[in-house]
């Protein structure tokens, strides 16, 4: 396209249109040389990569290995329980009142009987004042009666109606003198007093708890078992507890009472056990507690880290299996296991005692892969 354009009083001729096309110039010498540097450094990594891979597959993992063992094996179920004390009374009144006196304290030593508080007595006791004056006047109408009766001059009736009214003064008396005991309140047995919920002056109610007193003479580990492993526990069955308060001991007992009804909540049964009279353990102490529900002499023992396990299924660990050396390669192994321990773990199927077991395997372990026995 031609445009014209007048200058000076001469005709210049401008052509428009698309700009002429430029010739490819080649790139600096030096940056295709770093270009094809990086290519060849990609290269070497990526070969590299996965040689490293390729020999990492390929090359025999080194596994320490060991021999099942025989020994004797003992199968437990864990549980936490308390101390109790197996003679334990929670009382008070059995009459509403004010408290006037207080007797013990927290920590005080008690015998069966002994007056531990007192309640207001007063009106109890103007009743039984009232009965035995009453009484006293039937008795004095009575003997009256009597008299008139051997003197023939008095019915039989009138006497057998003095002296009914005499007997059943009686036994307001005695009736209001059983009431006026109420108002003591005594130790129901002896020991310690564990807890006092009461002050002088205050106001109670009838049957209200006022004193907690235990004995310290018989005591018990009372457990909570798992209802999954309450199904093995027997009556006489050995326990071992261990308290925070004593960490270098044991303490041995024998299962003494199931409950045959477990708590719906928490899914567990209490289970109890009498301890010696001299135990360390104190009353309230919380104890780890491990109940034995199975012995075995000759049982085929392997280290605890030696069996792996499956996928967990609801919570709890899947499947055991173990590996097992076999002409340079390893070979998965599903087994059945007993007890289990921190050490030791019997195996009830699937080894046998001649087999070389694979001890904490690593997790790249798979079937089949070629292994390196260490020395």
């Amino acid at each position: 396209m031609e445009t014209e354009q007048r200058a000076t009083g001469s005709l210049a001729i401008v052509r428009s249109g698309a700009a002429p096309a430029r010739i490819p110039q080649p790139p600096p010498v030096g940056r295709r040389a770093w270009r094809q540097g990086l290519v060849l450094a990609s290269a070497v990594v990526i070969m590299l990569a996965l040689g490293g891979a390729w020999w990492t597959y390929f090359q025999p993992v080194a596994v320490a290995v060991e021999h099942p063992t025989r020994g004797p094996a003992i199968e437990s179920v864990y549980a936490t329980g308390v101390i109790e004390a197996i003679d334990y009374a929670r009382f008070g009144a059995t009459v509403a009142g004010r408290v006037t006196d207080v007797l013990v304290d927290e920590g005080d030593a008690v015998r069966k009987g002994d007056v531990v508080a007192r309640l207001d007595d007063s009106q109890a006791l103007a009743r039984v004042r009232d009965a035995r004056a009453r009484l006293t006047m039937a008795e004095a109408d009575s003997l009256r009666d009597q008299t008139l009766m051997n003197r023939g001059v008095l019915a039989v009736q009138t006497l057998e109606r003095a002296q009914q009214e005499r007997d059943q003064a009686a036994a307001a008396v005695e009736l209001f003198a059983r009431q006026l005991e109420d108002y003591t309140v005594l130790a129901p047995l002896s020991g310690t007093v564990m807890k006092r919920n009461v002050e002088p002056g205050e106001t109670v109610a009838a049957n209200a708890v006022l004193f907690e007193i235990a004995s310290t003479a018989r005591k018990r580990i009372a457990a909570e078992v798992d209802e999954r492993g309450i199904a093995g526990v027997r009556l006489g069955a050995p326990i071992a507890a261990h308290a925070d308060g004593f960490p270098d001991e044991v303490f041995e007992a024998k299962v003494t009472n199931i409950r045959r009804q477990g708590d719906s909540g928490s899914r567990t049964f209490r289970v109890e056990a009498d301890l010696p009279a001299d135990t360390k353990l104190m009353i309230g102490m919380t104890v780890d507690v491990d109940v034995v529900v199975g012995e075995r002499e000759n049982a085929l023992l392997v280290p605890a880290g030696a069996v792996a396990h499956g996928p967990s299924l609801g919570g709890r660990p899947g499947a055991p299996y173990m590996f097992v050396v076999d002409g340079g390669r390893v070979r998965r192994v599903d087994v059945k296991t007993g007890a289990v321990g921190t050490a030791k773990a019997e195996v009830v199927s699937g080894l046998s005692d001649s087999d070389a077991i694979v001890v904490d395997p690593p997790d790249r372990l798979a079937d089949g892969k070629a292994v390196r026995v260490k020395p």
